[in-house]
């Protein structure tokens, strides 16, 4: 379909879903302006923005339906997710956590969205979407950056989407941390209490660092037996630090939520354990995907020089009262 009717497409199916939502009072603006896919708040009003596209050419059917899929995605945050505890939960924990809520939240808001029945295709919609997100790839089960990535693909799956990509789980030396939480989330009836989890989750990710290190790589051939010299072995205690002697963990078998920012000490608030902070992971949500699949779309005009400032950008607005 031509981008024209793809705007015009996906704009009318919106306000359709809105009504249906029975939202009130709010605005909803779509803006086909930007260079990227991404979504802002601003009291009530949430401003949709979307790349620019040529509107005399061609937008495939997969594409048009992963952007249906990507907006509902956002519309779902905005019924579903409170940002005070998330935004809250961040500034005192750090960044990593709050990615770890993302990775939590967006499972919870996608099975929201699908039983409210706003969008009776939703759920082949959002399927569909993370399925293509994959199609780069999937990520390292030990990958401490991506654990929030991770999050957000196996909590899909356990809401019963079929993903292509193998499960990768069972193969993670944080399984155990990572099946609590996403047991813990899919029973979660808020944002709060994603927050509390995804804020319990890093304490036992990090103690699981300190107690589980890596497997150690099998040694050079032909290095001598006997007493390692100076500088090796220093890995033999790896891991042993701020967690070392408490006894048994104090987090087993406890409820969900139980003992959420307990016995973190020393480094509490440290986003990054173990000098990740430099390191960024893939981005949860699917705006990446959506922005580099609109690339070949843009207008020949963008490509060359920015547009002349004339006139204002073109906004479609959709009101509720």
């Amino acid at each position: 379909m031509l981008a024209l009717d793809a705007k015009r497409g996906l704009e009318a199916t919106l306000e359709r879903v809105l009504s249906a939502s029975g939202q009130t009072g709010w605005t909803l603006d779509i803006v086909w302006t930007g260079k990227t896919a991404g979504v802002r708040f601003d009291g009530r009003k949430a401003h949709i923005i979307l790349p620019a596209v040529d509107e005399t050419k061609d937008v495939p059917v997969v594409l048009f339906n992963d952007l249906l899929g990507y907006v509902l995605h956002e519309l779902g945050h905005i019924w579903f997710t409170q940002n005070e505890p998330w935004d809250l939960a961040r500034a005192k924990h750090g960044a990593y956590v709050g990615n770890l809520i993302n990775g939590l939240e967006d499972p919870r808001i996608e099975l929201r969205v699908i039983k409210s029945g706003y969008a009776p295709n939703s759920r082949a919609l959002f399927e569909s979407l993370v399925n293509n997100v994959l199609e780069d790839g999937y990520v390292e089960p030990d990958d401490f950056k991506n654990i929030p990535f991770q999050l957000a693909i196996e909590g899909r799956r356990l809401n019963g989407y079929n993903i292509d990509a193998p499960a990768i789980l069972d193969e993670s030396r944080y399984a155990a941390d990572l099946r609590w939480a996403l047991t813990a989330a899919k029973k979660a009836k808020n944002t709060e209490k994603i927050a509390k989890i995804a804020i319990e989750l890093y304490r036992r990710l990090k103690k699981t660092q300190a107690e589980k290190p890596p497997e150690d790589k099998p040694e050079p051939k032909g290095k001598p037996e006997g007493k390692p010299e100076s500088g090796e072995g220093e890995g033999e205690d790896e891991g042993k630090g701020e967690d070392e002697g408490n006894g048994q963990d104090e987090s087993e078998g406890q409820d969900e939520g139980e003992g959420e920012g307990q016995g973190q000490g020393k480094g509490e608030d440290d986003p990054h354990p173990d000098g990740e902070s430099e390191e960024i992971g893939r981005g949860i949500e699917p705006d990446e995907k959506i922005s580099s699949r609109f690339t070949p779309l843009t207008a020949l005009a963008d490509e060359l020089q920015p547009r002349p400032s004339i006139g204002k950008p073109t906004r479609e607005s959709l009101r509720f009262y």
